[in-house]
């Protein structure tokens, strides 16, 4: 569960492999795409782990212990409104919820030798605000995640890929 570790004192080494993996959602319904090896240093994790009760977008990777290896907080992978244009003169934009959100969006995932699970945690389904404390919304046995090798389909073009990993 998020918020149970303390950070740790020592920074992990950086793996020279990292998974690129890809889901895809429909509403809060988040399922694993494909996950692909590449050769590269994926990002640190720069903030606190997150608390328990905290609101947002994050994954982490546990050991067999259950311990927190790692974590990185990611920026609303799950579109759930879009920006339009408002026909109100005095707010020129607003952002309008999407009926049926759905989409894809990609994660670079450090390849750690000690890691056992990955989760994926955001704002549940039937949250009345994205403000909500988050919960688990997928789990997978990180080996399934460097085996997994398939190709990510094609976006429909009625969806959008968000990278969350950008900023």
């Amino acid at each position: 569960m998020a918020g149970r570790d303390s950070p740790n004192t020592t920074p992990v080494p950086p793996s020279t492999t990292t998974l690129r993996v890809t889901f895809a959602y429909r509403d809060r319904d988040v399922r694993l795409v494909a996950s692909r090896r590449v050769a590269m240093i994926a990002p640190p994790t720069v903030t606190p782990a997150p608390a328990q009760g905290q609101s947002g977008y994050w994954f982490e990777l546990r050991g067999a212990a259950g311990e927190l290896l790692f974590h990185r907080v990611l920026n609303a992978p799950i579109r759930v409104d879009v920006e339009v244009f408002s026909d109100d003169a005095n707010q020129t934009m607003k952002r309008v919820p999407l009926s049926a959100p759905q989409g894809q969006f990609e994660v670079l995932v450090p390849d750690l030798p000690d890691a056992t699970t990955f989760h994926f945690f955001g704002t549940p389904s039937g949250a009345v605000s994205e403000s909500a404390p988050s919960r688990e919304l997928f789990r997978a046995d990180f080996d399934a995640l460097r085996k997994l090798q398939a190709d990510a389909p094609a976006p429909d073009p009625g969806t959008t890929s968000r990278g969350s990993d950008r900023k």
